[in-house]
């Protein structure tokens, strides 16, 4: 909106009013004066305007820093739609990565080139990023620079570079009978018990700490999933949250007998947890990470060397080979959707693609 004054004879004077500056929150004025005819000071304002509207920058955002706006975004913006690890990430890739690198450019001084040496930086420093944790980190910075725009910070968007291939990672799983080693091999220690629910369950080890014991149902051999356990770096506390990993995360899955069993040898209080630390306190996903990665290492020679996360591809690998239904599978580890678990598991998927002759066979053995 303008509004239009003539000082004098042949001097217009416009106040041009642009809503509230983005980052000082203050009223946004346009004053100026000189123009011979109503006219001029008119194709002026229409000008200024589109200008604006298409980012034009105001003088006070061209001194506004990375290190500066990134925190405020993070801390005022990002952080109320996110979850604690998407926190931790995001934190991690701002503080360690961002910050340190990029912090001192103004906005307006961040071009492509220099967003694309940053990403070939993050690839060939010493202790170089793999390609898929340095895509994170451009889509962090990315987003915040989404909301600089958003404001009228910045005109265009610079992180359109160029990025690697990112290979698939292969998968670590076990098979029936390295499981069934393992399994005997840790059958009277403190692992045992976390380890069969993760194989049996599949169950990410968030969610395994955060399991309850009201969270099973022994009539109908089901088991609730509805919180996990994080470690918040930012206030460096364990907390158990039912902010699940994602919407479908949260969900009732069967459970065999055998674990049915372990269930009622082990049962204590509703409330209580069902996996503690050896101080039966709320236990640290990443204690027990640990402490598997440490046992595991010790069979070298006999077991592929997993972390336990490959327990849940291991849980999912078994069920898929012995026929289980895709949705079956996907619904039981919390996927969003089946195409997740497919893009996963493609290489058991072509496996299966044997299998099917052999099954025709069967089928129609007799016709013939």
């Amino acid at each position: 909106m303008a509004s239009y004054n003539q000082i004098s004879k042949g001097n217009w004077q416009v106040v041009i009013s642009l809503g509230n500056d983005p980052v000082t929150k203050k009223r946004i004025r346009i004053k100026k004066q000189g123009f011979k005819t109503k006219k001029e000071a008119e194709k002026f304002v229409n000008e200024y305007s589109s200008k604006f509207d298409n980012g034009f920058l105001l003088p006070k955002s061209k001194d506004i820093y990375l290190k500066d706006f990134i925190l405020d975004w993070f801390y005022n913006h990002k952080i109320l739609s996110i979850g604690i690890n998407t926190k931790n990430n995001y934190l991690s890739r701002i503080e360690t990565y961002i910050i340190p690198l990029l912090g001192n450019y103004k906005l307006t001084e961040l071009d492509t080139i220099t967003i694309q040496n940053f990403y070939n930086h993050l690839l060939t420093k010493d202790n170089p990023l793999k390609p898929s944790s340095a895509k994170k980190v451009i889509e962090a910075l990315s987003n915040c620079l989404k909301y600089a725009k958003k404001l009228k910070l910045i005109t265009y968007l610079p992180t359109d570079i160029e990025k690697v291939n990112i290979e698939k990672p292969k998968i670590e799983f076990w098979s029936k009978q390295e499981l069934d080693f393992f399994l005997n091999e840790i059958k009277d220690t403190y692992l045992y018990f976390p380890v069969l629910i993760c194989a049996l369950t599949g169950v990410r080890v968030g969610e395994l700490c955060g399991l309850k014991w009201c969270d099973v149902d022994f009539g109908r051999g089901y088991l609730n999933i509805t919180r996990q356990v994080i470690a918040d770096k930012s206030t460096n506390t364990l907390v158990c949250t039912e902010n699940l990993k994602t919407t479908k995360s949260d969900r009732t899955i069967s459970i065999p007998k055998v674990l049915l069993r372990e269930f009622e040898k082990n049962l204590k209080a509703p409330n209580d947890f069902i996996v503690l630390s050896r101080e039966n306190e709320m236990c640290n996903p990443r204690n027990i990470s640990m402490d598997f990665t440490k046992r595991v290492n010790k069979y070298k020679d006999k077991l592929p060397q997993i972390s336990i996360h490959g327990l849940r591809h291991t849980h999912a690998t078994l069920l898929i080979l012995n026929g289980e239904n895709i949705k079956i599978v996907s619904d039981r580890l919390g996927h969003n959707d089946i195409t997740t678990t497919l893009n996963t598991y493609t290489h058991i998927m072509e496996e299966m693609k044997d299998n099917t002759a052999e099954l025709l066979d069967n089928l129609f053995i007799n016709n013939v």
